[in-house]
Order: C-alpha cells, then sequence, then structure tokens
C-alpha cells in the first residue's frame, strides 16, 4: 500500500490556495498516470475539484477520469489521490460532491478486482505485477473508508446522499448493516432522487445476498411499491424486487406497471404546465469536457425520444426479469396500446429487443407492432417497420397490412433514397417474411434504377425461386447494364441474387464475370452463385479450372474458384494440393475459403483431415473446421464430443451444430437433452447478454437463424431411433 504523509490535516479553505494540508508533501513526481510519468499536475486537479467555478470543476473531474482514471485503470497517482477525494467529499461547502463520490466508487472497480483477470498484459511478472497492485491498492482504500459513506447518507445535499446510497451497495463489508441504514434513511428521505438511489441500492444489496438479506430487502421494496407517492419511486422498488427475486412481484404486475406509467405521465405533464420551460440562465455552463458533453447528451436524448426516467426504469425492469418472459410479454402488449405517444415509442423499441431476444409465446405483440402502422406518425411507423423487418421470421400474421402498406406508399419514394422511405421499410418487412407480394414493387423499383438493396440476395431466397421468378430478366438486365470494372457492391448484391434464383438466362453473363484480375469479394459472390446452381452451373467449370490453375492469381481467390468447381461437377482430387496449401496459411482470409474448400470436396479431401485436426486447437471458435473434418473423414465418434462441446461454449454456433447431428442421425443420441432444453428455452440462442446489461437493449439478435434452429431440433428429435 502507498503511504501518504501528513496524516492530520487541517480543514478545507476553498479558492486555489491551501485547499488539502499535506497535498503538497506527497512525492508526485515520483508517480505517474496516464499520460506522463510525473503526476505533478494532480494537486492542481484537485485543488480544482473543490473550486467555486462549476466549470473549473467539471475541468477537473474531466480530467481525473481522462488521466488518473483514463479507460478504467487505476494508478499509483491515483490510489495517492483517494484520501483527498474522501477529504473532498465531507466537505459540505464544497459543491459537487456527488460527482467525487461516483469517482470513488468507479476507482474502487465493480467487485473485488482479480488479478489474473486484470494482469496478463506484460510478459514480465514483476512488470504485470506491478501492473496489478493499484487496483488492488484502490479497492482497500475506498473499502477501508467505506464508513465515511454511511455518514453521508445524512448529508444536507441531496445529491450526495443519492451517491452515497450507491456507494455503500458497492464497496461496504457490512451488507447488512448497509441494508439497515438504507431502511432507516429511506423513512425520512424526501428528495426523489435520493430515495431513488436509496430504492436501488437497498435492491442490490438484496440481489447480492439473497439467502441472508434478500426477504429483508423485500419487505422494504413492496412498501415502497404500495404506499410511495411518486411514481417512479413505486416503479424503482418494482425494479428492485425482480432483482431480488420474481416471486416478491405483485401478480398483476403488468396492470401495476402500466398503471404506474399513466400516472408518471400525468403527473409529469402537471409539472410541465406548472413550473413551464426552463429557465436559460439557471442550466449549467458547458465546458469543453468530456463530463459536460454526456451530460448535454443525455439531456438530448431526452428531448428527442421524449424519455422520462420512469421510461428508463421501465427499461431496467425488463431488464431485471430476464427469461421471466409471461410477465414481460404481457407488458409489452399493455405497453404497445397506451395512449401515451413517448410510451408507445418506447414499447416499439423494447418490443424488437423482446421478439428478437426472446422466443413469444404468440402472434399478439407482432399483431400491436404493426398497429402502430395506422397511426399519422411517420416516426413511429418507422420504427416499427425497422421492428417488423428485424422479426419478420415470425411476422407473417401481419402479411396483409404490410403488403397494403407497400400499395399506399407505392408513389413516395425516389430511386436514389427509397429504402429509407415508409415504402422501402415496409418492402423489405414483407419481403423477409417471404411473402411474392413483395416482388412486383422490387420490380418497380428496379425497372426505374432504384438502388439496389444490400440483402437483396436474401429477400430472394426468402421469397423462393418460384416466387421471385419474375425477378430475373430485370436482376440481369441490371448487371449487364454495368460497366466493366464498376458497380461497386451492387454487383455482388445483384450476383447473389441471380444466384438464389439459378436460372440458365444468366448464367453466360456470370460466367464471363470469370476472369484472372477478379476481385475477392466478386469472386466469392460469384462462387455463392454458381455453388447454388450446382451441375446446372457446369458451363462455368473451363473458366473455373483456369482460374484455379493460374499461379499468379491470389490464393484466396482460387480457393473460392475450387470450391465453386467441385459444386458445379468440376473433378474433385486434382485440387487437393492447392486446398491443402490453403490449410497451411496462417492468414484467416486464405484458411478460410480452403476449408469451405474441403467442406464441398467431402470424402476425396480425407487425406487432408490431420491437417484439419491441428487447426482444432487454433480455430476452436470456429465450426469451420470442425464441419470440415465431418464431411472430409466422416467419423461421428470423433465430432460429437466437438459438437457438444461448442453448443455449450459458443452459442452461436448452434444452428450449425444442430445440422451436423441431423447428418449424424442415431449417433447424435447423446445430444438429446441439449436439444429439448433448447427448445423449451424461453430465450433465442444468441441471446447470451446479461440481463442487467442494459446496452443488450439496442441489440437485435438474428430470428431467421433461431426459428431454423428450433426447425431443425424438431427434425432432430423426429428422427427414427431418436426419441
Amino acid at each position: 500500500m502507498l503511504s501518504i504523509s501528513g496524516s492530520r490535516r487541517a480543514p478545507l479553505r476553498y479558492g486555489r490556495k491551501d485547499v488539502f494540508t499535506g497535498i503538497d508533501d506527497v512525492d508526485w513526481a515520483s508517480m505517474g498516470h496516464a499520460y506522463t510519468d510525473s503526476a505533478t499536475d494532480v494537486p492542481d486537479l484537485l485543488r480544482d475539484l473543490a473550486s467555486d467555478d462549476p466549470a473549473r470543476r467539471d475541468v477537473a473531474l474531466d480530467g481525473m477520469y481522462g488521466a488518473l482514471h483514463h479507460q478504467g485503470d487505476v494508478y499509483d497517482s491515483t490510489v495517492a489521490c483517494i484520501p483527498f477525494l474522501f477529504e473532498l467529499v465531507t466537505a459540505e461547502a464544497v459543491a459537487d460532491r456527488g460527482a467525487v463520490v461516483r469517482l470513488l466508487c468507479s476507482i474502487a472497480g465493480e467487485r473485488e478486482p482479480d488479478p489474473e483477470e486484470i494482469g496478463g498484459l506484460f510478459e514480465d511478472e514483476e512488470e504485470d505485477a506491478a501492473f496489478v497492485q493499484p487496483f488492488l491498492d484502490a479497492w482497500a482504500a475506498v473499502r477501508g473508508r467505506a464508513e465515511v459513506f454511511l455518514r453521508l447518507l445524512a448529508d444536507p445535499d441531496a445529491g450526495v446522499r443519492a451517491a452515497a446510497a450507491a456507494a455503500l451497495a458497492h464497496v461496504h463489508p457490512a451488507p447488512a448493516r448497509v441494508l439497515g441504514a438504507l431502511r432507516d434513511r429511506l423513512a425520512v428521505e424526501r428528495d426523489p432522487e435520493a430515495v431513488g438511489a436509496i430504492v436501488d441500492a437497498i435492491g442490490r444489496v438484496g440481489a447480492a445476498h439473497r439467502e441472508a438479506l434478500g426477504a429483508q430487502a423485500g419487505a422494504a421494496l413492496q412498501e415502497v411499491v404500495a404506499v410511495a407517492s411518486h411514481p417512479e419511486q413505486r416503479l424503482a422498488g418494482l425494479v428492485q424486487l425482480a432483482r431480488c427475486g420474481v416471486g416478491s412481484l405483485p401478480e398483476d404486475l403488468a396492470e401495476t406497471v402500466l398503471d404506474i406509467m399513466r400516472l408518471a405521465h400525468e403527473q409529469e405533464e402537471a409539472e410541465q404546465e406548472e413550473v413551464g420551460p426552463t429557465v436559460a440562465g439557471q442550466e449549467r455552463p458547458r465546458t469543453d469536457t468530456m463530463v459536460s458533453y454526456l451530460r448535454e447528451l443525455e439531456a438530448t436524448q431526452r428531448r428527442r425520444v421524449d424519455a422520462t426516467r420512469a421510461g428508463d426504469l421501465l427499461e431496467e425492469l425488463h431488464g431485471a426479469l430476464g427469461d421471466h418472459t409471461e410477465p414481460r410479454f404481457d407488458l409489452l402488449v399493455g405497453q404497445l396500446q397506451t395512449q401515451d405517444w413517448g410510451q408507445r415509442m418506447a414499447a416499439v423499441d423494447m418490443a424488437g429487443t423482446l421478439l428478437t431476444g426472446w422466443r413469444a409465446p404468440d402472434d399478439l405483440p407482432v399483431a400491436l407492432l404493426a398497429r402502430q402502422l395506422v397511426e399519422d406518425e411517420p416516426r413511429l411507423s418507422e420504427r416499427a417497420l425497422t421492428e417488423l423487418g428485424h422479426v419478420a421470421p415470425i411476422a407473417r400474421v401481419v402479411a396483409d397490412v404490410l403488403a397494403v402498406c407497400v400499395r399506399e406508399w407505392d408513389d413516395s419514394w425516389e430511386p436514389g433514397d427509397w429504402e429509407g422511405t415508409l415504402f422501402g421499410r415496409a418492402l423489405k418487412a414483407l419481403a423477409l417474411q417471404g411473402d411474392d407480394r413483395a416482388v412486383p414493387a422490387l420490380l418497380g423499383v428496379l425497372a426505374q434504377e432504384g438502388t439496389v438493396p444490400e440483402s437483396l440476395g436474401t429477400w430472394v431466397e426468402r421469397i423462393g425461386a418460384e416466387g421471385a421468378a419474375a425477378l430475373g430478366p430485370e436482376l440481369h438486365r441490371r448487371l449487364a447494364a454495368l460497366p466493366c470494372g464498376h458497380g461497386g457492391p451492387a454487383r455482388e448484391r445483384l450476383v447473389d441474387a441471380l444466384g438464389a434464383l439459378a436460372r440458365p438466362e444468366p448464367l453466360p453473363l456470370l460466367v464471363e464475370m470469370i476472369e484472372p484480375g477478379i476481385g475477392r469479394m466478386r469472386m466469392w459472390s460469384l462462387a455463392r452463385a454458381l455453388t447454388r446452381y450446382g451441375p446446372a452451373g457446369a458451363e462455368a467449370g473451363p473458366r473455373l479450372r483456369e482460374l484455379v490453375a493460374t499461379a499468379s492469381v491470389p490464393l484466396e481467390i482460387r480457393l473460392d474458384a475450387a470450391a465453386a468447381l467441385v459444386a458445379v461437377g468440376g473433378a474433385g482430387e486434382p485440387l487437393l494440393p492447392l486446398v491443402g496449401q490453403g490449410l497451411e496459411s496462417d492468414k484467416w482470409l486464405e484458411l478460410s475459403p480452403a476449408l469451405r474448400a474441403a467442406t464441398a470436396l467431402g470424402p476425396v479431401a480425407a487425406p487432408l483431415a490431420p491437417r484439419l485436426r491441428q487447426l482444432l486447437a487454433a480455430h476452436d471458435r470456429h465450426m469451420d473446421v470442425i464441419v470440415a473434418l465431418w464431411k472430409t473423414a466422416g467419423d461421428a465418434e470423433e465430432v460429437l464430443p466437438m459438437l457438444l462441446d461448442k453448443w455449450t461454449a459458443f452459442p452461436g454456433t448452434r444452428p450449425t451444430v444442430t445440422a451436423c447431428l441431423l447428418e449424424l442421425g442415431p449417433a447424435a443420441a447423446p445430444a438429446l437433452p441439449l436439444i429439448r432444453a433448447e427448445l423449451a428455452s424461453p430465450r433465442r440462442h444468441s441471446n447470451d447478454r446479461r440481463d442487467d446489461d442494459l446496452s443488450a437493449l439496442s441489440m437485435r439478435h438474428d430470428v431467421a437463424a433461431d426459428e431454423g434452429l428450433l426447425r431443425d431440433c424438431r427434425r432432430l428429435l423426429a428422427l427414427p431411433g431418436l426419441s
């Protein structure tokens, strides 16, 4: 631990002189931080935190985060600051002390630091230990002074009381004592911000020590929900009850929450009428700091989406409920039907989060999502259509609504920017459902030289070759019209769409594009297209062979050509040396197409199996290696343990794993418990984010892949010999 001279300090005096007794006795020059090996600038930062000037305080706080706590790191100078920061937070005449409390908690870290987790950045053990030590010292220093936070619960500054409550739940070593102090303070606290922080802290203590303290915390939170006069406080109580255990929540949770949200909206409107617009002179001065920027960003975001603290708490409640999807979907259904426009905007976003991250019990949420399209509000319609695109594979129940929207909005777009219009969003959602009613509108876009959508190939694939056949001539025309060597992404998108149709008419044009100077992306898209043609694309064989045999062509392009050659019926065994060369590469750019080529060759590539086994250790996250080994060696006993391991370790691989299990047939019997658990899970397979990670609310998971996984799981269970 660092020793700091000057154990006794005189009372703080504010301004720029003698703020801390003993601060100049610390050997700052021997310490460092993110930007220098000599931390002599730190005393001025600390003094400025105590300044009467709010702009100076902002700059100082920004400097503390930027230099002494850069991207979460902790330095010896950071640890040396801790006693002075504690002195600041106890000085009642200093403003913005709540921010300093939060800085102390951030310096301490989210939990007791693990040297193995933090370390490993330096090969030299002593250097690595020296990097880790300040993290350990900071945790011990803040935790050792955490008694200060108990006293701050009675501070005159409500912001300090709120920050102290959060700090107690975060770092104090005696959770039972903390819970008692928080409950006592809750009984007398009147400031809404402080009450919210205390409620949050009670919930976090109860959740972290559920067995010992969960019941006590739950009782306090239930009282908040029952008697609190402020709607946001009641909602905060529900959030924390969910974290302590959903069994403590009211049975009519959705109805209760929606009633609270209605009251919150009414109260907000009443307060706005009473208070009126904010007086500009009361706003805090802006500074050129990250602290000021984040403060303004939060305010701007709230104004832009008509957000409220109640809305934030509603999101937190969804996160706290996690896999308890029944109340979440009930709540979503109610949110989507509320009269409050802002709540419905938030509900549309939550619908995307919930429907792509979890498996809905019925079609009602999707139907209500489509119901937003009848409102005369373009922003609401845009958001709803975006989410309907994400959930297209489970949204066929609203296909008629989307088809009507496409027809109604067909005259509201221009060729250069049609995708972002309501027409374009509706067309995308309809096409991704595989509905052939999207074809006439898409044909019109292509005929009028509209931009080629990024996922055109996926649209055509979902609709199917028969349903989308009318697009063939126009796709052919658009591709043929592109100047040689130009076209950018549009060329690859058109090739991909033509491959999904696999019609004979454009095949000569695709073959003509195979030339020695072809670029990687174009070859990759052509290889995909020709693979879909299969033996019907035999016409491409001679050009593909020529490309494979041209040594001056980059290896990755030759390998993609080799995989396509196998698909259209070209000889397999002569390709082994080239594929083997690719498998020896240490560049994924070359190794990836080599694995695809080996997979395409199948048993012909059995001599390459030893190399594939060597690759398993270095590329354990990539299913491509296991799939190639299975296709080439065909040893079910060998690959089954690998498949089961990947299923558990990397949930995103489950669709590919299940496809392999189907090919294994009865040998896949050991996988049945995993398959049954997947079918019973409320969570989509790729949704492996923590429920308390609010950044996950913006995530959209691949519904099509998950629905395909569920279909294959059911197929696997139905196989003869498996039950």
